[in-house]
Protein backbone atom coordinates (compact mmCIF):
# COMPACT_ATOMS: atom_id res chain seq x y z
CA UNK A 1 0.00 0.00 0.00
CA UNK A 2 1.18 3.50 -0.87
CA UNK A 3 -0.08 6.49 1.10
CA UNK A 4 0.64 9.99 -0.09
CA UNK A 5 0.97 13.31 1.69
CA UNK A 6 1.51 16.14 -0.74
CA UNK A 7 4.50 15.34 -2.92
CA UNK A 8 5.88 12.57 -0.69
CA UNK A 9 4.47 9.07 -0.36
CA UNK A 10 5.34 6.23 1.98
CA UNK A 11 4.79 2.56 1.17
CA UNK A 12 5.94 -0.91 2.17
CA UNK A 13 8.81 -2.34 0.17
CA UNK A 14 8.04 -5.11 -2.28
CA UNK A 15 9.52 -8.59 -1.86
CA UNK A 16 11.99 -7.83 -4.65
CA UNK A 17 13.09 -4.63 -2.90
CA UNK A 18 13.51 -6.41 0.44
CA UNK A 19 15.69 -8.99 -1.33
CA UNK A 20 18.17 -6.21 -2.22
CA UNK A 21 17.60 -4.12 0.87
CA UNK A 22 21.21 -3.38 1.72
CA UNK A 23 21.84 -2.02 -1.77
CA UNK A 24 18.84 0.30 -1.41
CA UNK A 25 19.93 1.55 2.02
CA UNK A 26 23.48 2.22 0.87
CA UNK A 27 22.07 4.33 -1.97
CA UNK A 28 20.28 6.62 0.51
CA UNK A 29 21.14 10.34 0.59
CA UNK A 30 23.33 10.03 3.71
CA UNK A 31 25.39 7.18 2.27
CA UNK A 32 23.70 4.37 4.17
CA UNK A 33 23.58 3.54 7.88
CA UNK A 34 24.40 -0.02 8.95
CA UNK A 35 21.62 0.00 11.58
CA UNK A 36 19.14 0.43 8.72
CA UNK A 37 20.46 -2.75 7.11
CA UNK A 38 19.49 -6.40 7.09
CA UNK A 39 22.15 -7.59 9.56
CA UNK A 40 20.80 -5.31 12.28
CA UNK A 41 17.22 -6.23 11.40
CA UNK A 42 18.06 -9.93 11.72
CA UNK A 43 19.84 -9.36 15.03
CA UNK A 44 16.88 -7.55 16.55
CA UNK A 45 14.37 -10.02 15.16
CA UNK A 46 16.15 -13.03 16.67
CA UNK A 47 17.55 -11.52 19.88
CA UNK A 48 14.83 -9.04 20.89
CA UNK A 49 11.67 -10.22 19.12
CA UNK A 50 11.27 -7.04 17.08
CA UNK A 51 9.57 -7.13 13.70
CA UNK A 52 11.36 -5.47 10.75
CA UNK A 53 9.18 -3.23 8.59
CA UNK A 54 10.73 -2.24 5.26
CA UNK A 55 9.51 1.09 3.90
CA UNK A 56 10.18 3.29 0.87
CA UNK A 57 9.67 7.07 0.83
CA UNK A 58 9.03 8.43 -2.65
CA UNK A 59 9.00 12.02 -3.85
CA UNK A 60 10.61 13.72 -0.84
CA UNK A 61 11.46 17.33 -1.74
CA UNK A 62 15.13 17.92 -2.40
CA UNK A 63 15.87 14.18 -2.53
CA UNK A 64 16.89 12.42 -5.71
CA UNK A 65 15.22 9.01 -5.81
CA UNK A 66 13.52 6.87 -3.19
CA UNK A 67 14.69 6.53 0.40
CA UNK A 68 14.79 3.09 2.02
CA UNK A 69 13.76 3.04 5.67
CA UNK A 70 13.87 0.19 8.18
CA UNK A 71 11.49 0.37 11.13
CA UNK A 72 11.74 -2.07 14.04
CA UNK A 73 8.28 -2.80 15.38
CA UNK A 74 7.71 -3.57 19.06
CA UNK A 75 4.37 -5.16 19.86
CA UNK A 76 2.56 -5.26 23.19
CA UNK A 77 -0.97 -5.11 24.57
CA UNK A 78 -0.77 -1.34 24.06
CA UNK A 79 -0.32 -1.76 20.32
CA UNK A 80 2.64 -1.14 18.03
CA UNK A 81 5.54 1.28 18.19
CA UNK A 82 8.26 1.80 15.61
CA UNK A 83 11.91 2.73 15.88
CA UNK A 84 13.98 3.75 12.84
CA UNK A 85 17.58 3.13 13.99
CA UNK A 86 19.76 5.91 12.59
CA UNK A 87 16.95 6.78 10.25
CA UNK A 88 15.35 8.19 8.27
CA UNK A 89 18.31 8.80 5.97
CA UNK A 90 17.05 12.20 4.90
CA UNK A 91 18.19 15.81 4.87
CA UNK A 92 16.49 17.56 7.78
CA UNK A 93 14.72 19.87 5.32
CA UNK A 94 12.77 16.83 4.04
CA UNK A 95 11.53 15.79 7.50
CA UNK A 96 8.25 17.76 7.33
CA UNK A 97 7.26 15.99 4.10
CA UNK A 98 8.34 12.64 5.58
CA UNK A 99 6.31 13.30 8.72
CA UNK A 100 3.18 14.09 6.74
CA UNK A 101 3.61 10.93 4.67
CA UNK A 102 4.28 8.93 7.85
CA UNK A 103 1.12 10.21 9.55
CA UNK A 104 -0.94 9.27 6.50
CA UNK A 105 0.63 5.81 6.32
CA UNK A 106 0.31 5.23 10.07
CA UNK A 107 -3.44 5.56 9.74
CA UNK A 108 -3.37 2.28 7.78
CA UNK A 109 -1.35 0.40 10.45
CA UNK A 110 -3.57 -0.93 13.26
CA UNK A 111 -2.73 0.50 16.68
CA UNK A 112 0.54 2.17 15.71
CA UNK A 113 0.74 4.67 18.55
CA UNK A 114 4.32 6.01 18.46
CA UNK A 115 7.31 6.30 16.14
CA UNK A 116 10.88 7.03 17.14
CA UNK A 117 13.42 8.29 14.63
CA UNK A 118 17.14 8.95 14.86
CA UNK A 119 18.52 10.89 11.89
CA UNK A 120 22.32 10.64 11.72
CA UNK A 121 22.55 14.42 11.41
CA UNK A 122 24.77 16.87 13.28
CA UNK A 123 22.96 18.28 16.30
CA UNK A 124 22.38 21.99 15.64
CA UNK A 125 19.48 24.23 16.79
CA UNK A 126 18.09 24.53 13.26
CA UNK A 127 17.73 20.76 12.96
CA UNK A 128 15.93 20.50 16.29
CA UNK A 129 13.62 23.36 15.34
CA UNK A 130 12.64 21.61 12.10
CA UNK A 131 11.88 18.39 13.96
CA UNK A 132 9.90 20.21 16.64
CA UNK A 133 7.91 22.05 13.99
CA UNK A 134 6.82 18.69 12.59
CA UNK A 135 5.70 17.36 15.98
CA UNK A 136 8.82 15.43 17.06
CA UNK A 137 10.05 15.66 20.66
CA UNK A 138 13.70 14.94 21.60
CA UNK A 139 14.16 11.71 23.52
CA UNK A 140 16.85 9.23 24.57
CA UNK A 141 20.24 8.33 23.19
CA UNK A 142 19.80 5.03 21.36
CA UNK A 143 22.79 4.17 19.15
CA UNK A 144 26.22 4.51 20.74
CA UNK A 145 27.66 6.63 17.97
CA UNK A 146 25.30 9.53 18.52
CA UNK A 147 28.52 11.08 19.80
CA UNK A 148 31.58 9.92 17.89
CA UNK A 149 34.79 10.88 16.14
CA UNK A 150 34.64 10.91 12.35
CA UNK A 151 37.70 10.81 10.10
CA UNK A 152 37.49 11.82 6.45
CA UNK A 153 39.10 9.05 4.39
CA UNK A 154 38.86 10.82 1.03
CA UNK A 155 42.23 12.68 1.14
CA UNK A 156 45.38 10.74 0.35
CA UNK A 157 46.89 8.60 3.10
CA UNK A 158 49.70 11.04 3.92
CA UNK A 159 47.22 13.90 4.35
CA UNK A 160 44.99 11.83 6.63
CA UNK A 161 47.96 10.84 8.78
CA UNK A 162 49.17 14.44 8.96
CA UNK A 163 45.76 15.45 10.29
CA UNK A 164 46.14 13.29 13.41
CA UNK A 165 47.51 14.77 16.62
CA UNK A 166 51.27 14.63 17.06
CA UNK A 167 50.78 12.29 20.02
CA UNK A 168 48.81 9.83 17.87
CA UNK A 169 51.34 9.91 15.04
CA UNK A 170 54.11 9.14 17.52
CA UNK A 171 52.14 6.22 19.01
CA UNK A 172 51.55 4.69 15.58
CA UNK A 173 55.16 5.07 14.44
CA UNK A 174 56.59 3.73 17.70
CA UNK A 175 54.32 0.67 17.72
CA UNK A 176 55.52 -0.19 14.22
CA UNK A 177 59.17 0.34 15.09
CA UNK A 178 58.86 -1.82 18.21
CA UNK A 179 57.50 -4.74 16.23
CA UNK A 180 53.75 -4.57 16.85
CA UNK A 181 52.08 -6.63 14.12
CA UNK A 182 48.55 -6.02 12.83
CA UNK A 183 46.80 -8.73 10.86
CA UNK A 184 43.41 -8.72 9.15
CA UNK A 185 41.94 -12.13 9.91
CA UNK A 186 38.85 -13.98 8.78
CA UNK A 187 35.95 -13.58 11.24
CA UNK A 188 35.69 -17.34 11.78
CA UNK A 189 33.78 -18.73 14.74
CA UNK A 190 37.07 -19.38 16.55
CA UNK A 191 38.34 -15.85 15.95
CA UNK A 192 35.03 -14.36 17.07
CA UNK A 193 35.32 -16.27 20.35
CA UNK A 194 38.82 -14.84 20.76
CA UNK A 195 37.44 -11.40 20.01
CA UNK A 196 34.89 -11.72 22.79
CA UNK A 197 37.48 -12.97 25.30
CA UNK A 198 39.59 -9.91 24.59
CA UNK A 199 36.56 -7.67 25.14
CA UNK A 200 36.11 -9.26 28.56
CA UNK A 201 39.59 -8.24 29.71
CA UNK A 202 38.71 -4.53 29.56
CA UNK A 203 38.11 -2.58 32.81
CA UNK A 204 39.70 -5.15 35.08
CA UNK A 205 37.68 -8.02 33.67
CA UNK A 206 34.33 -6.24 33.76
CA UNK A 207 34.23 -5.96 30.01
CA UNK A 208 33.37 -3.00 27.80
CA UNK A 209 30.58 -0.62 28.84
CA UNK A 210 27.13 -2.13 28.22
CA UNK A 211 28.61 -5.48 27.25
CA UNK A 212 26.12 -8.16 26.27
CA UNK A 213 26.43 -11.98 26.46
CA UNK A 214 28.43 -13.74 23.75
CA UNK A 215 25.39 -15.17 21.86
CA UNK A 216 24.25 -11.59 21.14
CA UNK A 217 27.61 -10.62 19.65
CA UNK A 218 27.95 -13.93 17.84
CA UNK A 219 24.62 -13.30 16.15
CA UNK A 220 25.55 -9.74 15.20
CA UNK A 221 29.05 -10.55 13.98
CA UNK A 222 27.85 -13.61 12.08
CA UNK A 223 25.04 -11.69 10.36
CA UNK A 224 27.57 -9.06 9.26
CA UNK A 225 30.15 -11.65 8.25
CA UNK A 226 27.68 -13.53 6.05
CA UNK A 227 26.89 -10.30 4.19
CA UNK A 228 30.54 -9.36 3.72
CA UNK A 229 30.13 -6.35 6.00
CA UNK A 230 32.07 -7.55 9.07
CA UNK A 231 35.86 -7.29 9.27
CA UNK A 232 38.23 -8.36 12.02
CA UNK A 233 41.76 -7.26 12.92
CA UNK A 234 44.09 -8.76 15.52
CA UNK A 235 47.17 -7.08 16.97
CA UNK A 236 50.20 -9.02 18.21
CA UNK A 237 52.91 -7.71 20.54
CA UNK A 238 54.90 -10.95 20.81
CA UNK A 239 54.47 -11.17 24.57
CA UNK A 240 51.15 -13.00 24.66
CA UNK A 241 49.93 -16.30 23.34
CA UNK A 242 47.65 -15.20 20.56
CA UNK A 243 46.52 -11.63 19.88
CA UNK A 244 47.01 -8.84 22.40
CA UNK A 245 44.20 -6.69 20.90
CA UNK A 246 41.31 -6.97 18.47
CA UNK A 247 38.88 -4.77 16.59
CA UNK A 248 35.68 -5.80 14.79
CA UNK A 249 34.67 -3.21 12.21
CA UNK A 250 31.75 -2.74 9.85
CA UNK A 251 31.97 -1.59 6.25
CA UNK A 252 28.61 -0.22 5.13
CA UNK A 253 27.71 2.54 2.71
CA UNK A 254 30.29 5.28 2.95
CA UNK A 255 31.20 4.34 6.52
CA UNK A 256 33.84 2.19 8.19
CA UNK A 257 32.74 1.76 11.81
CA UNK A 258 34.98 0.56 14.64
CA UNK A 259 32.13 -1.31 16.29
CA UNK A 260 33.80 -3.50 18.96
CA UNK A 261 37.25 -3.84 20.43
CA UNK A 262 39.18 -5.46 23.22
CA UNK A 263 42.74 -5.95 24.42
CA UNK A 264 44.90 -7.53 27.09
CA UNK A 265 45.72 -4.64 29.44
CA UNK A 266 49.35 -5.64 30.20
CA UNK A 267 50.67 -4.74 26.75
CA UNK A 268 54.35 -5.14 25.96
CA UNK A 269 54.29 -2.54 23.16
CA UNK A 270 52.49 0.76 23.50
CA UNK A 271 50.47 2.16 20.62
CA UNK A 272 49.16 -1.13 19.28
CA UNK A 273 45.49 -0.10 19.49
CA UNK A 274 46.30 3.08 17.58
CA UNK A 275 48.13 1.12 14.90
CA UNK A 276 45.21 -1.31 14.50
CA UNK A 277 42.79 1.56 13.78
CA UNK A 278 45.14 3.26 11.37
CA UNK A 279 45.83 0.00 9.53
CA UNK A 280 42.08 -0.65 9.24
CA UNK A 281 41.39 2.88 7.97
CA UNK A 282 43.91 2.39 5.18
CA UNK A 283 42.39 -0.98 4.25
CA UNK A 284 38.85 0.43 4.13
CA UNK A 285 40.02 3.33 1.99
CA UNK A 286 42.10 1.29 -0.45
CA UNK A 287 40.15 -1.98 -0.69
CA UNK A 288 36.58 -1.33 0.43
CA UNK A 289 35.80 2.16 -0.90
CA UNK A 290 34.67 3.65 2.42
CA UNK A 291 35.09 7.40 2.77
CA UNK A 292 34.37 8.04 6.48
CA UNK A 293 35.84 6.29 9.52
CA UNK A 294 33.48 6.27 12.51
CA UNK A 295 35.25 5.65 15.85
CA UNK A 296 31.75 4.72 17.07
CA UNK A 297 31.26 5.82 20.70
CA UNK A 298 32.41 8.75 22.82
CA UNK A 299 30.91 10.97 25.51
CA UNK A 300 29.16 14.12 24.30
CA UNK A 301 31.69 16.76 23.26
CA UNK A 302 30.80 18.93 26.24
CA UNK A 303 31.55 16.04 28.64
CA UNK A 304 34.77 14.84 27.04
CA UNK A 305 36.79 15.83 30.13
CA UNK A 306 34.30 14.46 32.66
CA UNK A 307 35.95 11.43 34.25
CA UNK A 308 32.60 10.25 35.63
CA UNK A 309 31.34 9.63 32.09
CA UNK A 310 31.05 5.93 31.25
CA UNK A 311 32.86 6.42 27.94
CA UNK A 312 35.52 8.77 29.28
CA UNK A 313 38.41 6.33 28.75
CA UNK A 314 37.49 5.28 25.20
CA UNK A 315 36.73 8.91 24.46
CA UNK A 316 40.25 10.05 25.38
CA UNK A 317 41.70 7.44 23.04
CA UNK A 318 39.40 8.33 20.14
CA UNK A 319 39.96 12.08 20.52
CA UNK A 320 43.50 11.51 19.28
CA UNK A 321 41.98 10.85 15.84
CA UNK A 322 39.89 14.03 15.75
CA UNK A 323 37.17 16.09 17.46
CA UNK A 324 33.87 14.67 18.70
CA UNK A 325 30.86 15.13 16.44
CA UNK A 326 27.49 15.30 18.22
CA UNK A 327 24.49 13.95 16.31
CA UNK A 328 20.82 14.41 17.06
CA UNK A 329 19.29 12.24 19.79
CA UNK A 330 16.30 10.11 18.96
CA UNK A 331 13.01 11.97 18.53
CA UNK A 332 9.54 10.69 19.36
CA UNK A 333 6.23 11.25 17.58
CA UNK A 334 3.17 10.16 19.56
CA UNK A 335 0.31 9.21 17.23
CA UNK A 336 -2.21 7.86 19.77
CA UNK A 337 -1.79 9.52 23.18
CA UNK A 338 -4.04 7.08 25.06
CA UNK A 339 -2.14 4.03 23.86
CA UNK A 340 1.15 5.79 24.55
CA UNK A 341 -0.01 6.52 28.10
CA UNK A 342 -1.02 2.87 28.56
CA UNK A 343 2.37 1.75 27.35
CA UNK A 344 4.50 4.23 29.30
CA UNK A 345 2.58 3.98 32.60
CA UNK A 346 1.71 0.27 32.72
CA UNK A 347 3.36 -1.84 30.02
CA UNK A 348 6.83 -0.30 30.14
CA UNK A 349 7.41 -0.83 33.89
CA UNK A 350 6.38 -4.48 33.50
CA UNK A 351 8.67 -4.96 30.51
CA UNK A 352 11.55 -3.39 32.39
CA UNK A 353 11.07 -5.87 35.21
CA UNK A 354 10.94 -8.72 32.70
CA UNK A 355 13.99 -7.29 30.88
CA UNK A 356 11.99 -6.78 27.70
CA UNK A 357 12.90 -3.12 27.47
CA UNK A 358 11.50 -1.66 24.25
CA UNK A 359 13.58 1.52 24.40
CA UNK A 360 16.61 -0.12 25.99
CA UNK A 361 17.18 -3.09 23.70
CA UNK A 362 17.79 -1.35 20.42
Amino acid sequence: MTVGAGSATLRRATAAEVARWDALVQANPDGGQWAQGEAYAALKRHEDGLHPVHLLLEGAPGVDGDVAMLALEHRSVAGRQWYLPQGPSLPIAAVPAFTAALRAFAATVPHLYAVRIEPFVVDVPEARETLAGSGWAPSDRMQQNQHTVLVDLEPDVDAIFAGFTKNLRNHIRKAGRDGYRVEKVEPTDENLETMYRLMQTVSGGKGVAGMKPFPYYRRLWTELRERGQGHLWFGFDGAHEGPQASSFMIGYGRYALAKDGGSVPDRAIRGGAHLIRWTAMQWFKEHDGRTIYDAYATPPSWKADDQSEQLYGPGRFKLLFGPITDHLPSHLLVLEPRRWALFSRIVLPIEWRLRKRPWGIW
